[in-house]
C-alpha cells in the first residue's frame, strides 16, 4: 500500500527573509537503535521564498509504511544549495513521528544551524 505523507514546514521567528536554495522533507525509517535511519520517501523543492514564521507545505510520497516500524520527518533548508548542512541552513531538531495510521497534518519545525 502507498501513502502520500502531508503537512507542513514550519519556520522560526528568527528565520531569514530570502530564497531557499532548495529544501528537502524525507521520511525515514528510525525503528533501528542500531543502525542509521534509512530513507522511505523524500520530496525537494527549490527557490522558495522564505519569511520568519513562514508555513511551506509538503508531500512525500511513500511506497510503504509498516505499522510495527517507527517513522519519522527530517528537514533540511538549505539555502545555498550544497546540499550539507550549514550555518543559516534550517533543520528540524526534534522528533516529528510519522506512522501508518498519522500521515496528514504533519507539522515539522526547524530551526537555524
Amino acid at each position: 500500500m502507498s501513502y502520500a505523507v502531508t503537512g507542513t514546514v514550519t519556520m522560526p521567528a528568527d528565520a531569514p527573509t530570502t530564497r531557499a536554495a532548495r529544501v528537502v522533507v524525507e521520511v525515514r525509517s528510525t525503528s533501528r537503535s542500531d543502525a542509521p535511519s534509512t530513507v522511505t520517501g523524500s520530496q525537494s523543492q527549490t527557490d522558495l521564498e522564505l519569511t520568519p514564521g513562514a508555513s511551506v507545505p509538503f508531500r512525500v510520497d511513500v511506497d510503504d509504511l509498516d505499522p510495527g516500524e517507527t517513522y519519522g520527518i527530517r528537514v533540511h533548508v538549505d539555502l545555498n544549495g550544497s546540499g550539507i548542512v550549514e550555518a543559516g541552513d534550517l533543520i528540524t531538531t526534534r522528533t516529528t513521528a510519522v506512522s501508518a495510521q498519522q500521515t496528514q497534518g504533519i507539522v515539522a519545525e526547524v530551526s537555524r544551524v
